[in-house]
Parts: structure tokens; sequence; C-alpha cells
């Protein structure tokens, strides 16, 4: 109990912030893990083989599951509001998260250009699908790029780091660069010829690297949420060179 606090009142209130701290971190990475499985086994099951990308599932029966998935992301990510940064510090919790979450809703809510001719979403009637399609990309681009900087530079603060830290620290910066270079490998398939990108449509490399950038992600945020301690302990007893409990 703290001095001055003899109800406990500021400790309980101080858990309680924690407590719901780590149920956000969590719901998002559960749902990062949710999405690309379950698109997947609509596929394999349902399906006429996988799409070219996660954003095209929203022309599919998936869309409510797409759509529905990255609105409760983007939920989340507009009320975390995290730890306040310390003075010198610019880059917020908060800020990252608001702009993820905006990223989020524009994913969900202004769909990539369709395959076929469609009738068109709102988005996409008042912008032009082409206008429409391109905010859908910038928006992923925003998401993504504000989750990396969750894992490079939020994530990873805080002074005199313990073993279990410095751990949870690598995996954070691990899934970091990884969601980068699915980000600038995308890019770059995007802006390939149009005969590289035929030649490379059947393997629906977009996919797979979104995915793995959205498992990135999602284990970033689960180990935040410590709901990977056993993960984090074993990589720290390893590196200290101790078995792990």
């Amino acid at each position: 109990m703290l001095d001055g606090d003899p109800g406990g009142r500021v400790e309980r209130a101080e858990n309680d912030l924690v407590l719901s701290f780590l149920r956000v971190r969590r719901a998002i990475g559960l749902l990062g893990y949710f999405l690309p499985p379950a698109l997947l086994a609509y596929s394999l099951i349902w399906g006429d083989g996988l799409l070219p990308s996660i954003s095209a599932y929203y022309y599919s029966p998936m869309r409510e599951v797409f759509v529905g998935i990255l609105s409760a992301i983007a939920v989340f990510l507009w009320s975390y509001e995290g730890y306040r940064p310390r003075p010198g510090e610019w880059l917020s919790d908060l800020m990252a998260g608001r702009a993820a979450s905006l990223g989020a809703l524009a994913v969900a809510l202004i769909p990539t250009a369709p395959g076929q001719p469609v009738a068109c979403t709102l988005s996409q009637c008042v912008l032009g699908f082409s206008a429409a399609s391109t905010l859908h990309w910038l928006g992923a681009a925003l998401f993504f790029g504000a989750l990396a900087l969750f894992c490079l530079v939020l994530f990873v603060r805080g002074a005199h780091p313990d073993p279990e830290k410095t751990a949870s620290n690598r995996i954070y910066r691990a899934c970091g660069w990884i969601i980068l270079a699915a980000l600038a490998l995308i890019g770059l398939i995007l802006l390939s010829p149009e005969p590289v990108k035929t030649q490379l449509t059947p393997l629906r490399p977009v996919f797979w690297l979104e995915t793995i950038a959205t498992f990135a992600f999602a284990t970033s945020w689960m180990v935040k949420g410590d709901a990977m301690k056993p993960v984090v302990r074993a990589l720290a007893h390893a590196e200290t060179g101790r078995p792990a409990p």
C-alpha cells in the first residue's frame, strides 16, 4: 500500500489501469491472430482458392469478418491511451494508437480496387475506384507503420530493463522490423512491372506478407499484454544462461 493512501484507493486505481491496459493489448493481439487464419480457412473450405490479398476479402462472403475485425481493432487502438510520454519524448502511445486506428478504419471502410466489375461503395462512388484504392493502401501503410512504431519505439521504452524486459524488447524490435520489411516488399510488388506481377500472382505474395505483418504486430501486443510470459522467460533465461523455471 502506498504511503498517504490508507484506503489503498490510489493503488487499486493503478492496478485497475494496468489490468485495463493488459486487456486491451491482448484483445488487439488476439484479433490480429484470428483474422488471417479465418480468411485462409474460408478459402480452403468454402472458397475458390486464396485471394490476392487480405483486403480482397472485402469482396467475398468474409466481408463482415474482415470489416468487423478491423473495426474492432480500430476501436481498441483509439481507446488505448498507454503511458504518457516523459519530458523530451514527442511520440506517445495515444498518438500512435490514434494513427493506427485511423489507418485500420481506412482499410476496413475504403476498399481496395475490385478484381471485377462491382457496384461501388459509398467511398468509391464519391472518390472513384482509383482514388479509393490509393487511400486504402495509404491507410494500410499508416496502420502497419504506426504499429511498427509501437514495436520499435514505444514498447521498448523503460529505464534499466531486467532480463525479461530485455527479452521482450528483442521480440518487439524483431516484430517491428518484420512489419517494415513486409511493407517494403508489398510496396515493391505493387510497383513492379505487370509481367512480374502476373508471374507472382499465383503465389499470392501480398496475402502472405500481410499475414506475416499481422502476426508480427499481434505477437508484439500479446507480449506487451503479458500473454506470452513463458516465451519471454524462456528467452530471458536462454540469454542469461540460466535454465527457465
